[in-house]
């Protein structure tokens, strides 16, 4: 089966990384952005939206690493309140992906393993894991972006998500085909 390479895979680990930054700055500092409404994203707010990317870091982060899934940690709408909540959940989790990316090999990324989800064996390699936790977040960055522009729209045009006809450009050399 075709799958990323580690230079790919640490490419959409950055350029979600980037994306991120870019919905942060778009929209705004104050906490206040977090609990409004997020009309035509599919989320009740903007903080809701942000969370549930976070916590599936750490319903999959088990799975790539220890080859069994968890299921989502309880939390509350308190949880993703404010950005700095946010931020050291985002943190905390994307530093333990990284830290475990940098240790394995392609060909350790593109093994097949026996991987627990949910109680069925499942064939998955690191690498698919990885890349399907990263795109995931990838998919949902329309719906944090939308109530941020929202937000700015009389103020400046925002347009973060470079495409190509056949993907996301990642940067000027790479496209990763979606």
């Amino acid at each position: 089966m075709p799958h990323l390479d580690k230079a790919a895979i640490e490419d959409l680990y950055a350029y979600t990384g980037w994306v991120w930054r870019q919905i942060a700055q778009t929209a705004g500092p104050g906490d206040d952005v977090l609990s409004r409404p997020a009309p035509g994203s599919g989320w009740p707010t903007l903080g809701n939206c942000l969370g549930h990317i976070v916590l599936a870091y750490d319903r999959w982060l088990p799975a790539i690493i220890d080859l069994e899934s968890k299921s989502l940690p309880e939390s509350t709408a308190d949880d993703f309140a404010t950005w700095a909540q946010i931020e050291a959940i985002r943190s905390r989790v994307r530093g333990e992906l990284k830290s475990h990316l940098t240790t394995w090999s392609d060909e350790e990324l593109a093994t097949l393993q026996d991987t627990n989800i949910d109680g069925e064996t499942i064939r998955y390699s690191r690498g698919e894991l990885i890349t399907h936790l990263l795109l995931h977040e990838r998919g949902h960055h329309g719906d944090a972006l939308l109530p941020a522009r929202n937000r700015c729209r009389d103020h400046v045009r925002v347009s973060v998500l470079p495409r190509t006809a056949f993907g996301v450009m990642i940067d000027r050399r790479r496209v990763i085909h979606i």
